[in-house]
């Protein structure tokens, strides 16, 4: 769905989901149109709602990229900017979803600069796919507390023995 914003996406993806298991990964590249015509709002909110309702399966969110086609101080790429780190915060708190960040360089742009060229294409679809086999292999582990492990009673506690008393031996005394 080339050019689409992420709300129509989105509302496709929770009809075709349903099926789909733990086992199974979505992949969600969206928002350029978003931040193009000033509703980035709009496909964070999208994005989040999808997360929330897709617990069953697994979700790789990826970025939208930076616009060549425009200049680097551009208020679409500032905006774009914005708009990735939003997406990491409100997805990173989802172990089911993972954030894939499309931070390319030109040269991995035709000559136009809004579309990826092979090499960049190829590029994301190798980091998707690594995402993929990291999860699968390893998972997302938990977050691990480590308990400090303290005696029950310290040094100075104790009671001792005083030496010089040896006929009670079976009486302690605290010093």
């Amino acid at each position: 769905m080339p050019g689409s914003r992420l709300d129509n996406i989105t509302g496709v993806a929770h009809s075709e989901i349903s099926c789909l298991s733990r086992k199974d990964f979505l992949v969600i590249w969206g928002g350029t149109s978003d931040i193009g015509k000033n509703e980035s709002d709009i496909g964070l909110r999208c994005m989040r709602e999808l997360a929330i309702h897709s617990k069953h399966t697994n979700i790789i969110a990826v970025t939208p990229s930076h616009r060549y086609d425009l200049p680097d101080f551009s208020c679409v790429n500032k905006e774009t900017q914005v708009f990735n780190r939003k997406l990491y915060k409100l997805l990173k708190d989802m172990h089911h979803v993972s954030v894939v960040d499309t931070d390319l360089t030109r040269d991995k742009f035709t000559q136009h600069g809004l579309h990826l060229n092979s090499t960049g294409k190829e590029l994301i679809a190798k980091t998707i796919g690594q995402t993929i086999t990291t999860y699968l292999t390893i998972g997302k582990p938990a977050i691990s507390l480590y308990w400090k492990e303290v005696p029950l009673t310290t040094p100075m506690d104790e009671p001792k023995t005083n030496p010089a008393n040896k006929s009670d031996q079976g009486n302690m005394e605290i010093w």
